[in-house]
């Protein structure tokens, strides 16, 4: 059974793994060396501009795919530490109330039903959560392009400063009301 003291070790992980890559984050948008392509002297300026705007996307991209991979494998861990056992979602979509829910929405109801669950009124997160998960479908199955997950209205930065902000929210209202 899980204590007390391990999930909140999982989640200080997860916390920790969230601020390094918000860190490399910021300095995506504080720092970019034009110096790197000098050395191609085929590109023009406008076509080094445009180099440097695909790869920011992919980054931003990479950098979505991994945040929902940190909040996955901290929702695993804490599942493997609650139940002794390897989450099986093939197994578990055998449940009727399970078949038309994601990988994420089992995990949640399987741990909710040993206690680690949101805080009261910030079931919201829940549903943001799910969005940045989407988003990161979406990329993956849109050629791992961002701007095809941009939302309407906003830019990259936005956007993934929206999903940062999800994941962020998710870890840090997620408890466990177990016994201590």
């Amino acid at each position: 059974m899980l204590t007390q003291e391990e999930f909140k070790h999982v989640k200080k992980l997860a916390k920790l793994e969230i601020h390094l890559l918000e860190q490399e984050y910021h300095n995506i948008l504080n720092h970019v060396d034009f110096a790197i392509y000098e050395h191609v002297e085929w590109l023009d300026e406008e076509q080094t501009s445009e180099l440097v705007r695909k790869r920011k996307n992919r980054r931003y991209a990479s950098l979505t795919v991994e945040l929902c991979s940190i909040m996955e494998q901290m929702l695993l861990q804490l599942y493997k530490r609650t139940y002794q056992k390897r989450f099986n979602s093939t197994q578990l979509m055998k449940t009727p109330a399970y078949r038309a829910r994601t990988n994420m929405e089992i995990l949640e109801a399987e741990l909710g039903k040993q206690h680690i669950v949101l805080k009261a009124g910030k079931e919201q997160c829940s549903t943001a959560l799910h969005q940045a998960f989407q988003t990161r479908n979406r990329l993956i199955h849109e050629n791992f392009s961002f701007v095809a997950v941009v939302k309407d209205g906003s830019n990259e930065e936005e956007t993934f400063e929206w999903i940062l902000h999800a994941v962020k929210k998710y870890r840090k209202h997620l408890k466990y009301e177990g016994l201590a």
